[in-house]
Order: C-alpha cells, then sequence, then structure tokens
C-alpha cells in the first residue's frame, strides 16, 4: 500500500482522515486464518500511518480457568508480534490477553484507538460468531471505524476500486472521507454509489428530471472531499434497487466497501440498520464501518 498525502484545500475540514500520524490500530487475534489476513491487512496500513498495533486476543470463559490455553494464548500473540517484525520491524506493536469477552473489550479500546481490525465470516447474521460474540456487535459498541477483514476475489484487478455507500447521514460523509483516503492509498478509483428508497415520493414525474437531480446531489456529496484528493478517479451510480443488494453485488470486484454507520436526525438513508448490518456478514471485500 501506497499513500500520497492529500493536501487538504483552504478551509475544508476533513477531520480524522486527514491527519498524517495516526494512533492505534487494534487487531483481534483468534488463532484462525481469517485473523492473521486482517494483521497482515492491519500492517500494511500501519506502515503507511505510522500507527502502533495493538494485539488482542480474548480467552473464552472455559478458557479462563486452563492454564494450557492461556500459555496458547501468550504464544499466539508473541507469534503475531513475530509476523509484524517480519513485515516492517518499524511497526511499534503492543498485545493484551484477556479475560473478558472480545466484544466489550474492543468497544473500551476503541475510544482510544483510530481503527479496530477483525477478522469476519461470510456465514450470515445468526452464525457469524466471531470469538463467541455476533461481528455486528463488535461494530456496534466501537466508538472507531471498524474493518471487517475478508479475502477479496481471486481475479481482483489492480484498478478495480474502492466503493462507498452515499446516502443523507452525518456518518456517510465521514464514510465518503475514509473511502477517498483508501482510494487514494491505494491509488485505484472510487466508485460513490447511491441506492434510492423504493418507499420515496419522486419530486415531479420526470424520471429525467429526477436522476439529474438525484445525480447533482451525489455530486455534491463527494465534491468536497474530492477537491482534496485530486489523483482519484470518480464513478458515480444512481441505482433504484436493493441497497443491499447492489453493495453486495458492488462488493465483489472491489478493494474495499465503505459504509456509514448508522445516522442520526430526519436524514437517515438505506445503509442504516438491518441493511448495513447484513453487510457486515455479506460483502465480499474487506468492509469497513465509519462513525
Amino acid at each position: 500500500m501506497t499513500k500520497h498525502v492529500a493536501e487538504s484545500p483552504a478551509g475544508s475540514a476533513l477531520g480524522f482522515w486527514a491527519k498524517k500520524d495516526w494512533g492505534d490500530i487494534v487487531v483481534a487475534l483468534d488463532g484462525t486464518q481469517k485473523s492473521r489476513d486482517a494483521l497482515s491487512w492491519a500492517a500494511g496500513l500501519a506502515s503507511v500511518t505510522g500507527a502502533r498495533i495493538r494485539l488482542v486476543h480474548a480467552l473464552t470463559p472455559r478458557e479462563s480457568t486452563r492454564s494450557l490455553e492461556r500459555l496458547h494464548g501468550r504464544r499466539l500473540l508473541r507469534s503475531a508480534r513475530r509476523e509484524l517484525s517480519g513485515l516492517d520491524p518499524r511497526i511499534a506493536i503492543d498485545s493484551i490477553l484477556t479475560d473478558d469477552p472480545i466484544a466489550p473489550v474492543l468497544g473500551a479500546l476503541s475510544h482510544t484507538a483510530d481503527l479496530i481490525v477483525i477478522g469476519g465470516r461470510e456465514s450470515g447474521p445468526i452464525r457469524d460468531v466471531l470469538f463467541g460474540r455476533n461481528a455486528t456487535r463488535i461494530v456496534a459498541e466501537s466508538a472507531c471505524p471498524v474493518l471487517v477483514w475478508r479475502p477479496q476475489h481471486a481475479d481482483l484487478a489492480p484498478t478495480s476500486p474502492v466503493v462507498v455507500g452515499v446516502d443523507h447521514s452525518d456518518s456517510c460523509t465521514r464514510a465518503i472521507e475514509a473511502a477517498f483516503w483508501f482510494a487514494d492509498a491505494l491509488e485505484v478509483p472510487l466508485t460513490a454509489l447511491h441506492v434510492g428508497s423504493p418507499h420515496r415520493r419522486p419530486a415531479t414525474n420526470d424520471t429525467e428530471l429526477e436522476q439529474i437531480r438525484a445525480l447533482e446531489w451525489l455530486k455534491g456529496r463527494v465534491d468536497p472531499v474530492a477537491s482534496a484528493h485530486a489523483t482519484v478517479d470518480i464513478h458515480l451510480h444512481l441505482l433504484d434497487a436493493s441497497a443491499q443488494h447492489e453493495l453486495r453485488l458492488a462488493s465483489a470486484t472491489a478493494h474495499l466497501l465503505v459504509i456509514g454507520s448508522r445516522g442520526h436526525g430526519p436524514w437517515t438513508g438505506p445503509l442504516t440498520g438491518s441493511v448495513g448490518q447484513s453487510l457486515v456478514h455479506a460483502s465480499c471485500c474487506p468492509i469497513l464501518v465509519v462513525r
């Protein structure tokens, strides 16, 4: 992962995603290949941002009474530290072995972290259990962005985009900023995808005019951030279908899918609630949920 440092235009305030140096990236480990792959992804990001990586392994209640399992946990963390040092010896590393459930532990760490990284399974909302907790609970209890890592398609092209789902919420504004940051870092295009609500009543009977207005609205959503990332090619897409279906379809050929968490106030779009939760489980590529 390479990084172009984008200069923010005068008067802009891109917040977290405009800063040059990160703090902590927290990576949850459970000994599976998925969590090892998530660790490798986090290492690449830490190399770019100068972040420290905090490794976390949580014992189950049954394991916490067994010294052998505790020893296994320590070995797992030591192995991860060695792997990180081999990938980039400049990365600062910290590790935590805990008897507490993983979701509240990550929730507590998220208040001082810049990013939480967890491995995910593609098995559905009911059976997608990570360290004894549902992945959506980890996302819900985190105060910072959460990256749920999943393997990308084997035929992923170097020019495959970062995809961001766009709605009216404040968290989506921050998701757009994050999507541009990653597209800039990966040197790939950005696809901004807005799926209209099937329950929304059109303002006029002129379908073409409605499409033009919707496209202008979408362009207006991304333009303030685009000016800080001039090298990123932008593709705007409007769809009148299922948000979950369309975003999952787009994730099959994406480097990264970025969505906002649940919005607040009168503008809560189609990416919130059950749709966002389903995408955490169903995305075909790594998915970043931004608060």
